[in-house]
């Protein structure tokens, strides 16, 4: 039986949930990991997949992760290396005589766009991403990355194109677990207005997550007593602490005004989806941002249309899936005019199958690339 090591030493936001479903795909092997001893949020997801934390060899992480996954490879005649987030080790390993062949999802695939081929190193970001590319492509004696695996098909079809000798495998992005309440019951506990339009934008407040564009489209529609009467509410999950002044400033007058309600900071978990639930449409305004979103694996989960940027893998997934709509990429004028015709029309016909993308799906997806290898 092989032995595999998987590792993910800071199990924060959805690592720890990704952790319990590489573990449940690897069942049946003798698996240890790299990672926190005791961790509650390794315990709380291992336990909804059904496995016992207390039944893995767990090795507490210190110093460097490589060199400590290098260490547990040669004192426990470890077969193989899973981890479970490879992106900011992949410069370290891709050019490294690694003791054991390496896998890991590779969430976001920067290196992998054409560009990096050419471009010069104009600053340090950039520099490291055509590290990676140039490692990927010409790996140098000793490297062993067995296999990288993609939340995005396309990039799993570039990796392919850049070196085919390193397998390249596709994986659903997965929703975390299904809703249990009905809209009205979800709004009743959130006390929220039964008969508001509500947008829910939710997730941290970093630029990218074009919450600003947000804010200034509710800034209209505030002035605005809405059309029919159903005027827009817009419901803030999530913490504001990378929003600048003017922007707080302006989330603060729209809730002052009735027209936002604010859950500042990290909620419950048992909350978290419930949250979609009690909404009308989900916001993802993403700006320049090409990879998977879990705030669309959850609003599908709950049912919900999005509005997004048609931009990037989200914008591909929307259009392909029809779960939504999408406006032009970084206009917020074309943002306003779709949030607009989607206050006036009302319901949406969703038709996304949920279960394609369900952590079970994930689990057989992964298991049975395991079994091929």
């Amino acid at each position: 039986m092989s032995r595999t090591l998987v590792v993910e030493p800071r199990p924060i936001g959805h690592r720890a949930f990704y952790l319990s479903l590489i573990v449940r795909a690897l069942d049946g092997g003798d698996v240890s990991l790299l990672a926190p001893p005791d961790d509650p949020r390794i315990t709380a997801h291992f336990r909804r997949r059904g496995l016992d934390p207390g039944g893995y060899r767990f090795h507490a992480p210190r110093g460097g992760v490589i060199a400590r996954a290098a260490e547990l490879c040669g004192k426990h005649s470890i077969d193989r290396v899973f981890f479970a987030y490879i992106d900011e080790l992949l410069p370290e390993l891709a050019e490294s005589a690694f003791p054991c062949p390496v896998s890991g999802i590779w969430f976001h695939p920067y290196a992998l766009d054409r560009r990096y081929r050419w471009l010069p190193p104009v600053d340090k970001r950039l520099r490291q991403r055509r590290r990676i590319h140039h490692a990927l492509r010409h790996p140098p004696p000793g490297a062993r990355i067995d296999r990288l695996y993609f939340l995005d098909p396309g990039a799993a079809a570039a990796m392919e194109k850049l070196n085919s000798a390193v397998a390249a495998v596709p994986l659903p992005d997965p929703w975390e677990k299904l809703p249990e309440m009905t809209r009205g019951e979800a709004r009743e506990r959130f006390g929220l207005p039964p008969d508001r339009v509500v947008f829910l934008h939710i997730g941290s407040s970093e630029k990218r997550k074009g919450l600003s564009d947000v804010l200034e489209v509710f800034e209209r529609f505030a002035a605005d007593d809405g059309r029919d009467g159903r005027r827009p509410l817009l419901l803030r999950v999530g913490e504001n602490d990378r929003l600048g002044r003017a922007d707080r400033e302006r989330l603060a007058a729209l809730a002052a005004a009735g027209a936002a309600v604010v859950v500042d900071g990290f909620v419950d978990e048992a909350d978290f989806i419930e949250y979609f639930t009690a909404a009308d449409w989900v916001l993802l305004p993403y700006r320049s941002f090409r990879f998977s979103s879990g705030i669309l694996s959850n609003a599908i989960a709950a049912g919900r249309p999005v509005i997004a940027a048609d931009y990037g893998l989200i914008g591909r997934a929307v259009r392909e899936g029809g779960n939504g709509v999408l406006f032009r990429h970084r206009s917020r004028s074309s943002l306003g005019r779709v949030m607009r015709r989607a206050i006036e029309s009302g319901a949406f016909a969703f038709t996304f199958d949920r279960d394609a993308i369900s952590p079970e799906r994930f689990i057989a997806r992964l298991a049975a690339d395991r079994e091929c290898a």
